[in-house]
């Protein structure tokens, strides 16, 4: 016998369970979960073991007023309802942006439009994925749909309801790694040339970025892939055996009406995506190939790590817009940096900092490799005329470090900073070289690189949040690295923060974080 009970901080599960349930609020599926995975199983007073799932962070805070909130099985039968009153607010609970339209929590647990909601969205999405592809054959590459477009296409004739991306894949007839690094480099000129912006994010993937007229972006995943000894390796979790003749000559499908390529033999890559269970629905599905994963990340991986967790947390605030509230280290830039000077900040995360810097007449030129939490702070400062840009930029891809050291040091005119509040204590050695080496050509015809993070209190056990993306630096060693780089450290201070400028996961450390400030200079700066 199941037993399902909505409260107010969750659910409880008891009984007979499904592997996942849907999430119903208002009468719109809003999040798809699995008990064992999204919960935690404990013990009731009655001796009775439960599986309880908390509302995920994310999607909680849109649960205020009143909602009719039900459990549904993925084929659309109800489990559990209930009214649930969530706090003093007055109204309905409803899960939406500023402009009422439809939101959901995705399987990897962004806060993000459907498709299903958002036809005229996917409409200018398919239209994009047929400009990629024409680009793509025009340059020799055969691309196909792939992963869960491909799923929507073959098992439902158009996009699948919860999905809100595009996924193409091809395989080279290369085969050594390094070649296939090479023409995935090569496709992303191609694209690029086509005037399409791309980002990368390994060695054979990146993401080709199309703006719909609502003004947000939408991504097209293209995979690359190559045969290896009988096995079909194609990013991003793909390493089985496999035919030749399942993917070429390549067929088609219909998608909402729209005709694209497909592999020869779909349901066999489908079945090498997701199971023998591919043609039954699951919202919560995650794949999972740890040895596939594992032997492609050696090969072209390595130049995303921590992103997907950085945009994650980002996601919750896209759809609404929290006041310009800068940090202490961006008030010191203004105050020390020339009027009217450059600044260049570098992670920018939500971009508070470059908006209040504009806002004081400082051109600012923002930078991260997570795309996603500047984008009100960027909007905001384009509706009031601040001199505000964003761009994409992943300190761990050195070429890219070395070609926007080159390009701030020419296309610069007049004094500039570089600040970098919670870089080098949120990336890795590679992220931090990559930070002093654009640094260094950035400044060095003049200018001073602001560096904020958290010291290590025992610098033999420098602590880490638990979700791995940020750690304690010994101030010694990073001087070290500085100075490997050619930087000299100008200046050192310490301070005990507010609870404002902590990183969530450290306000609970004990004894509390402490912040290093370090001003650094290269040689033949002035």
């Amino acid at each position: 016998m199941t037993r399902i009970r909505i409260e107010q901080d969750g659910i409880a599960l008891s009984g007979e369970l499904l592997a996942a349930y849907d999430l119903v609020v208002e009468g719109r599926r809003v999040w798809s979960f699995r008990p064992a995975t999204a919960g935690e199983r404990r013990e009731t007073e009655s001796d009775v073991s439960e599986w309880w799932v908390p509302w995920p962070q994310r999607l909680s805070r849109f649960l205020c007023g009143t909602g009719d909130i039900e459990v549904r099985t993925p084929a659309g039968e109800t489990c559990a309802a209930a009214e649930i009153r969530f706090d003093d607010t007055e109204g309905r609970v409803a899960v939406a942006d500023e402009q009422g339209r439809p939101l959901i929590l995705d399987s990897k647990g962004r806060v993000t439009r459907p498709f299903d909601e958002d036809a005229e969205s996917a409409e200018g999405l398919l239209a994009a994925t047929r400009a990629v592809l024409d680009v793509m054959s025009e340059a020799g590459f055969q691309a196909f749909l792939a992963y869960g477009t491909l799923l929507g296409a073959v098992r439902e004739g158009g996009f699948i309801g919860h999905d809100n991306d595009v996924d193409i894949g091809y395989v080279s007839e290369l085969s050594s790694p390094v070649e296939v690094v090479r023409e995935s480099l090569h496709l992303q000129r191609v694209l690029t040339q086509a005037g399409m912006g791309v980002e990368r994010y390994s060695g054979a993937g990146f993401q080709v970025h199309v703006r719909g007229e609502d003004g947000g972006l939408r991504g097209l995943d293209v995979f690359g892939g190559y045969w290896d000894r009988g096995r079909l390796a194609l990013l991003g979790e793909i390493h089985t055996p496999f035919e030749r003749e399942w993917i070429t000559p390549l067929t088609t499908v219909e998608m909402a009406g729209h005709v694209f390529p497909a592999p020869a033999a779909p349901e066999r890559m489908l079945e090498a995506m997701y199971g023998p269970g591919w043609k039954v629905p699951d919202p919560t599905f995650v794949f999972d190939s740890s040895w596939g994963r594992e032997y492609l990340s050696r090969w072209f991986r390595g130049i995303r790590a921590g992103r997907n967790q950085w945009n994650a947390r980002y996601s919750g605030a896209l759809h609404r817009r929290p006041p310009v509230v800068q940090h202490a280290v961006a008030e010191l830039v203004h105050e020390l940096e020339h009027p009217g000077a450059t600044v260049i900040d570098v992670g920018c995360g939500r971009g508070q900092d470059a908006a209040y810097l504009a806002e004081q007449g400082h051109p600012a030129i923002a930078l991260d490799f997570a795309p996603r939490g500047a984008a009100l702070n960027l909007e905001r400062a384009q509706e009031a005329g601040w001199p505000m840009e964003f761009h994409t930029v992943n300190l761990l891809e050195l070429r890219q470090s070395l070609a926007w050291g080159a390009r701030l040091s020419r296309e610069i005119e007049g004094p500039r900073a570089v600040l970098a509040r919670h870089v080098v204590d949120a990336t890795s050695r590679r992220g931090r070289e990559g930070l002093f080496r654009l640094s260094s050509m950035a400044l060095r015809a003049g200018g001073r690189l602001y560096l904020e993070f958290f010291a290590a209190v025992d610098e033999e056990a420098p602590r880490r949040t638990e979700d791995a993306l940020v750690e304690e630096i010994v101030p010694d060693r990073l001087r070290a690295e500085i100075e490997t780089y050619g930087g000299t450290v100008a200046d050192v201070s310490y301070s005990e923060p507010g609870r404002r400028e902590l990183y969530a996961e450290t306000v609970e450390w004990h004894p509390p974080p402490r912040v290093c400030r370090m001003v650094v200079r290269w040689s033949g700066a002035t």
